[in-house]
């Protein structure tokens, strides 16, 4: 019996290592890439785009963007993907916006999506569970780990995750959040975007100016003289602070 089921076992594997293997993510390797809660005060000119990090990312379909408030609060769904895209590849992304949004700025959307997104400050979750999307139905979509990747910003207090790390405190209304890095931590992996430069999956884009500006750094530049100026002050600051303990006991 032992000899039967080794032998079985063996022809198992053959069998499974001949066959085609599938992807093991089809729409996994993905990350929000920028998002935009209002524009010149419209809080209907909504978008979110995604971006593909590797090949073989298309197969989205019932896949969710869910929306949470500033408090972590599960708000709803605000779209429920209808269907794949068409290409594919590391960089290629793809559009979910409003009717707003492509009036806006000119550019179709890959998905058409109700205004749904937080303004001020929330967070934005799209993904699902499992190797191909399942059922939207079937999973809880209250649960921020059961996507592929969320944003959470401006005035969000909620509790953060995996996928979240630390809050970025910028929000995206009159401007958008886009990615500078993919470290899962909201606070170093978003800037402010001006202009907003959305991408769809054919290849069109769009530029929007802020209408609110970005907040300026807040690390000051100093000038090429400033930074001489700087690394005296802090020699003198630190001469001084040598001769201190020699001058009190000479005294």
């Amino acid at each position: 019996m032992n000899r039967h089921c080794g032998l079985a076992s063996v022809c198992i594997l053959i069998i499974a290592l001949a066959l085609p293997r599938a992807s093991p993510a089809v729409f996994h390797l993905a990350v929000i890439d920028e998002i935009m809660t209002s524009y010149d005060g419209d809080p209907n000119v909504q978008f979110v785009e995604i971006r593909m990090l590797a090949g073989s990312q298309q197969l989205v379909s019932d896949t969710v963007l869910g929306a949470f408030d500033a408090s972590g609060s599960f708000i709803g769904d605000v779209l429920i993907v209808p269907g794949d895209v068409a290409n594919g590849g590391a960089g290629v992304r793809w559009v979910m916006g409003t009717a707003a949004f492509q009036a806006a700025s000119g550019l179709a959307p890959d998905f058409s999506m109700s205004a749904g997104l937080p303004t001020g400050g929330g967070m934005v979750c799209w993904g699902a569970p499992g190797i191909f999307p399942p059922a939207p139905g079937s999973w809880d979509h209250t649960d921020p780990v059961k996507y592929v990747d969320c944003v959470a910003y401006g005035s969000y207090s909620g509790p953060s995750n995996v996928l979240v790390g630390g809050p970025t405190p910028l929000d995206a209304d009159g401007h958008s959040l886009v990615r500078i890095s993919e470290t899962n931590d909201n606070l170093s992996d978003f800037a402010c975007g001006d202009p907003a430069g959305p991408v769809n999956n054919l290849g069109g884009s769009a530029a929007l100016a802020a209408t609110t500006p970005c907040p300026s750094s807040a690390i000051p530049v100093l000038p090429a003289w400033g930074l001489g100026a700087l690394m005296l002050l802090v020699l003198a600051g630190g001469a001084f602070a040598l001769q201190r303990p020699w001058t009190r006991g000479v005294g």
